[in-house]
């Protein structure tokens, strides 16, 4: 079992006498900074002696000593659900700082919004910002500008006119489903939305709705949270009801799969009965029984392009706008042109 010991932790003066050179020099070095003319002899000892010392640079102190920016990314964490692609984007962005060696943490405070938001992240002194619009207003923008933050990205459905921004579309992710379903030939459509729906639930249903609308499809909408119990009623409706939808488009895959059993449950079959699919390609959609259809985009391409922004804005670039990826349909083996005479067959 690992025991602590309680030690006087090395400083750069301990690296420094290690190594027989100035602090200084172990600044140079440690810093990496350039024009430095340190002989590779000096460097190789100064790293040798840190290495074998366990010195480890106080990031905090340095920056309030220079005043300068230390952490590298902060990405402000969020109350809103923006959907697991937009989660897999975050993390993948997070990945890749830790691959290049730049500090990055997500900040856990969830509740600040405007001015005090912005003090919040400001106090870590980071280099650069990802937050959502809804927190990151234009007094918060302010504030991190004032503090030497050098490069914000303000994501959201929308571009905002006060800061850089990534904009994130959810409508597609509500309206790609029932496309997909209406080209397999279904007409009529139950769409599950969360219960008390957040910003990119709404904004996936205005979507299906608008598809719906314009290609003619009949769609309904029920509430629930994302377990077989809730939707377990709801299912048994179905199982009895000769004119019941032959489809359901989920706002997301946690619904969807928590669809599919209610509906097994209920003697329904997906998809010889009922064609299901959800939205943010979890990565147990591909393993479920059956294998999920759902929607996303390429997170992996998003995050790179957001490590690009934030390179180039560092190094004195004007970044205004990204986009996320497009947004793509899955096609897997629970969705499936509706069968003829079925409902009338499970009906009593």
């Amino acid at each position: 079992m690992f025991t602590p010991q309680v030690v006087k932790a090395p400083t750069s003066a301990d690296v420094a006498l290690a190594a027989g050179v100035s602090r200084a020099t172990v600044s140079f070095v440690l810093n990496d900074k350039p024009n430095s003319r340190v002989s590779d002899d000096t460097r190789h000892r100064v790293l040798e002696a840190a290495r074998l010392l366990g010195y480890t640079p106080n990031t905090a102190a340095r920056s309030l000593a220079s005043g300068e920016a230390v952490a590298g990314l902060l990405l402000a964490a969020s109350t809103s659900d923006h959907g697991a692609t937009v989660e897999r984007t975050f993390d993948a962005l997070l990945g890749r700082t830790v691959d290049d060696g730049t500090d990055a943490l997500r900040h856990a405070d969830t509740a600040a919004t405007g001015a005090e938001a912005g003090q919040l992240w400001a106090k870590l002194r980071p280099e650069a910002v990802l937050a959502e619009a809804e927190r990151c207003d234009e007094a918060a923008t302010e504030v991190l500008r004032l503090a030497g933050v050098r490069a914000l990205i303000v994501h959201g459905p929308a571009a905002v006119d006060y800061a850089p921004s990534l904009v994130i579309p959810q409508r597609p992710f509500g309206s790609i489903p029932i496309e997909h379903l209406a080209a397999l030939g279904h007409r009529h459509i139950v769409y599950v939305t969360p219960a008390g729906p957040g910003p990119a639930a709404t904004e996936r249903l205005a979507g299906a709705r608008e598809a719906a609308e314009r290609l003619r499809v009949r769609l309904d909408v029920t509430h629930a949270a994302a377990s077989a119990r809730t939707l377990r009623d709801w299912a048994h409706g179905l199982r009895y009801d000769p004119a019941a939808p032959t489809a359901v488009a989920a706002a997301d895959d946690g619904l969807a799969m928590a669809a599919i059993r209610a509906l097994a449950d209920a003697g329904l079959r997906v998809p010889a009965d009922i064609a299901v699919v959800g939205a943010d390609d979890h990565p147990a959609g591909a393993d479920f029984v059956p294998r999920l259809s759902t929607v996303t985009f390429d997170a992996e391409a998003l995050a790179t392009d957001l490590l690009e922004a934030y390179t180039r804005m560092r190094a004195g670039e004007r970044v205004e706008r990204l986009e996320a990826p497009p947004a793509r349909m899955v096609a897997r083996e629970s969705s499936a042109p509706p069968v003829a005479g079925v409902r009338a067959a499970i009906a009593p």
